[in-house]
């Protein structure tokens, strides 16, 4: 290995202390200067000779010079060292210029000091990064603030929409009741019958929309846990389907063989809403399966159906509020009956699942016990 001159390197260490775009000075075992780069002068409006002999502290601004004096002298001093500290350098008629400064402490054999190294980092422009960075993340927290409230009015406007409507929706639905049962032609018995199960899906929509506005107002869906039969249950929600739906077939396998502690109002709607979800996607000519078991560590009840397939995409925003899928004309709803039955089910601490291919869809509620 070839030794590089001694010339040749103390020109090299010369070019770099005087060329630097950093600031660097050199103190003396008493913290007195004596030798300052061109650069760190020039930002003092100064030159080198000028601040020979000063101590670094008087390179400082005030508040940076008490600073330097109190901590990081003395901690200079203790460990050897401190790193990127920021000051500002005292104002010499064009402003105090901010900067980062570490120091370096350098003894000799018998743990005396010999001098000190000052390393200082213009930050003018880091300085203003930071501050334009604090002002984008102060506006981003007011404009989400602001996103917040806005949304909490939202759900609570739906709330009180929701409320406000059932009043009327139950005097239609009551009065078109009492109507069916009157004497009525054959044509005004059928428009009768279409304004009664429209205002019964409309009550539904309704109520959903309150469930979702509860559950983004924080108060969640709330379950009142009784003991059920479970099969009484289910049998009484695919009875109602099957009145609604004549023409479709809904075929049960049950294994239950001990009472659960649920909400029934609340399974009941969970499992009204799968089953019309899977008649209404399911294949027109094959039975909607309906199972159910209780077991000593869980039970579960599910839904099937055969049709086409749920791509992977879909299934990811299954259980999200207002997702439908499939865009057919003929699909009512808002697209928020899965998201409720996912909610029931984690309100009764469980799960609603769901798997999909090519030969069945089947959507899953298990709660362990």
């Amino acid at each position: 290995m070839t030794d590089i001159p001694s010339s040749n390197f103390s020109e090299d260490f010369e070019d770099f202390f005087e060329s630097s775009l950093c600031g660097f000075v050199i103190a003396d075992a008493h913290g007195k200067i004596t030798r300052i780069n061109s650069r760190a002068a020039k930002w003092l409006n100064s030159t080198p000779e000028q601040l020979s002999g000063k101590r670094f502290s008087e390179l400082l601004a005030v508040g940076g010079r008490i600073y330097f004096e109190t901590h990081l002298w003395p901690l200079l001093r203790i460990q050897g060292h401190f790193d990127e500290v920021s000051v500002e350098l005292t104002d010499t008629g064009n402003g105090r210029i901010p900067v980062y400064i570490n120091g370096y402490e350098r003894k000799d054999e018998n743990n005396k000091p010999l001098f000190f190294r000052f390393t200082l980092f213009q930050a003018t422009d880091r300085r203003l990064y930071e501050e334009n960075l604090q002002m984008a993340k102060k506006l981003a927290e007011k404009n989400l603030d602001t996103e917040q409230q806005q949304a909490v009015i939202r759900e609570q406007f739906i709330a009180v929409l929701g409320h406000d409507l059932r009043n009327p929706l139950g005097g239609i639905m009551s009065a078109a009741q009492l109507l069916t049962r009157s004497e009525l032609s054959e044509r005004d018995r059928k428009l009768m019958n279409i304004v009664h199960s429209s205002s019964r899906r409309m009550y539904e929509m309704i109520n959903n929309i309150m469930d979702l506005a509860r559950g983004r107002l924080g108060g969640g869906i709330t379950v009142t846990p009784t003991t059920v039969d479970l099969e009484q249950l289910l049998n009484e929600v695919s009875s109602e389907l099957k009145v609604s739906v004549p023409d479709r077939i809904i075929e049960s396998d049950f294994k239950i063989s001990t009472t659960i502690e649920c909400d029934p109002g609340r399974i009941s709607q969970l499992v009204s809403n799968l089953l019309a979800n899977a008649i209404t996607h399911g294949s027109s000519d094959t039975p909607v399966l309906i199972n159910a078991e209780t077991a000593e560590k869980f039970w579960e009840i599910s839904v099937t159906n055969q049709g086409r397939k749920i791509n992977e995409e879909a299934i990811g925003n299954l259980f999200n509020p207002f997702h439908r899928e499939g865009t057919d004309s003929n699909q009512n709803g808002l697209g928020l009956g899965l998201y409720i039955s996912s909610e029931i089910a984690k309100a009764h601490s469980g799960v609603l699942s769901v798997r999909s291919d090519d030969d069945f869809t089947c959507f899953t509620m298990r709660v362990e016990l």
